[in-house]
């Protein structure tokens, strides 16, 4: 089973509504659409919409908005909430219904690309090219590849809980957790440019695609984009040659370089 159909198949269990259904944003992703407002007057798809949690901010800006989540209940929960927007059920992975350059802006935070192995995740980079216009936005997070040295194994999120109640909490769930570690742990790929690591998301029952800043700003390269910026869980630039270890996603922009016509 590939990375994207193990995701699939974990969000299709369950209603998750309730883990997501919060109007909070992060440092970068605040600083991100402040700086990039005018845009997002425009055509903008957001991947992996979930609760609307970003959807809502993206309405504000009075353009056309369309969230899409490959779960049901996510999508149902945001048509109540936000009405006056669009979304639809849908895998990231199939960007086929989307016509060439019909949207300007794509978001895709939360790290929701990181389901994504690396053949999976290039391909879709090249179609989100196809998608948006010439010079569109792409805004979107990744794991961060420096930080896997601090991805904590199952009883770790024990031992290091400050809450008793939590700490509660995850000692129950600390025999679950060690078998999907066990079994989803083995398909572990760690390569120079990026890793493929099964970390506590959903109780360790995915592998998630890590890269550092350098390997991503060579990534979207090729596949067309220009990065504008990259930065940390606070907000804070991430240069060239910097990892960020401290951060285990880093924040991404990027441009749509317009493609050459060929002669």
């Amino acid at each position: 089973m590939g990375a994207v159909s193990r995701s699939s198949e974990v969000w299709a269990e369950r209603d998750f509504v309730g883990d997501y259904a919060t109007r909070t944003l992060r440092p970068p992703e605040a600083t991100l659409l402040l700086r990039y407002a005018d845009s997002l007057a425009g055509r903008v798809l957001e991947l992996g919409c979930g609760a609307g949690r970003i959807t809502g901010y993206l309405g504000s800006r009075g353009g056309d908005v369309l969230g899409v989540d490959i779960s049901p209940g996510m999508v149902d929960y945001c048509r109540r909430r936000y009405p006056q927007l669009r979304f639809q059920v849908g895998d990231l992975a199939d960007l086929s219904a989307f016509q060439d350059g019909s949207r300007d802006v794509v978001i895709a935070e939360f790290n929701v690309l990181g389901v994504l192995d690396d053949v999976e995740r290039k391909r879709v980079l090249g179609e989100l090219h196809r998608v948006l216009a010439d010079r569109g936005l792409l805004i979107f997070s990744a794991h961060n590849i420096a930080f896997i040295p601090n991805v904590p194994k199952p009883v770790a999120l024990v031992t290091r809980s400050r809450n008793p109640a939590r700490a509660l909490w995850n000692l129950a769930r600390l025999p679950l957790r060690e078998r999907n570690h066990r079994r989803i742990g083995k398909l572990e790929r760690h390569e120079r440019d990026y890793a493929l690591v099964n970390d506590q998301a959903h109780d360790y029952r995915l592998l998630h695609y890590y890269i550092g800043r350098d390997a991503q700003s060579r990534q979207l390269e090729a596949a067309g984009f220009e990065l504008l910026e990259c930065l940390d869980g606070d907000g804070a630039d991430v240069p060239e040659g910097v990892g960020a270890a401290g951060h285990p996603e880093l924040h991404y922009a990027a441009r749509a370089a317009p493609v050459r016509s060929p002669g």
